[in-house]
């Protein structure tokens, strides 16, 4: 593992998600990269781990082709049988010190926030990013909540010095309200996943993104292009 670099447009590549739609989530990573993509984190919760390992060898394959940042949920162990460059923690999982004992060098930490209390928690812990949501009604998790409103949002992330996400129900017509509230970027699983076309749809969301970042100012020092 390594420092990487985190990225506007992150996809959590969901297997069970993948599976219950019945694509192929190799080809939806693949379209994703294909189209500018270069953030991608493999969740495989529910999954046997004989399937997640197969379908993280060549997850982590593409990503690394595109020169872009490839990170685990959860399991720390897959991530480093995987040669990831970080882990991504539930809200009451590891912290980075604990990733750190195991893995014996620093990498990327991200973790998932579902209020105020988990972000701060999380700023105080040292992570290097983490997601926050749902800011929208989920597609992937429909139900899911309670919802993170974009006040809501801006209200927490000013109270911290961290990269926050916005997860849950984002859409390329609302990526603007995300960094309006103060994201750094935006969290996907459904809105690529199961879409029709992955590569087209993750277009449309780098496409938003960068009107968004045009009118704010954004250059991509702080994080990739996109």
């Amino acid at each position: 593992m390594s420092e990487a670099t985190i990225h506007r447009l992150y996809l959590i590549a969901d297997v069970q998600t993948a599976l219950d739609a019945g694509v192929d989530l190799v080809e939806v990573v693949r379209g994703f990269v294909s189209a500018g993509g270069r953030m991608v984190s493999l969740r495989g919760k529910g999954v046997d781990d004989r399937t997640v390992v197969g379908v993280g060898r060549k997850v982590a394959g593409l990503v690394f082709a595109a020169g872009g940042t490839f990170l685990v949920h959860r399991r720390v162990d897959f991530a480093q049988l995987l040669g990831a460059d970080g882990v991504h923690s539930p809200s009451s999982g590891f912290r980075p010190a604990e990733v750190y004992r195991i893995v014996g060098r620093p990498t990327l930490v991200g973790k998932s926030c579902h209020d105020a209390d988990d972000v701060v928690a999380a700023a105080s812990d040292g992570v290097g990013f983490a997601t926050l949501g749902p800011v929208f009604e989920s597609v992937s998790k429909p139900g899911y909540g309670p919802r993170v409103a974009p006040s809501a949002f801006r209200s927490i992330a000013e109270q911290v010095d961290l990269a926050l996400y916005a997860l849950g129900g984002v859409v390329p017509q609302n990526v603007a309200d995300c960094f309006d509230a103060g994201a750094v970027g935006v969290a996907v699983v459904g809105g690529v996943v199961t879409a029709d076309d992955p590569a087209a749809a993750t277009g449309r969301y780098l496409e938003a993104i960068r009107q968004a970042s045009r009118a704010a100012g954004w250059g991509g020092a702080a994080t990739g292009e996109c």
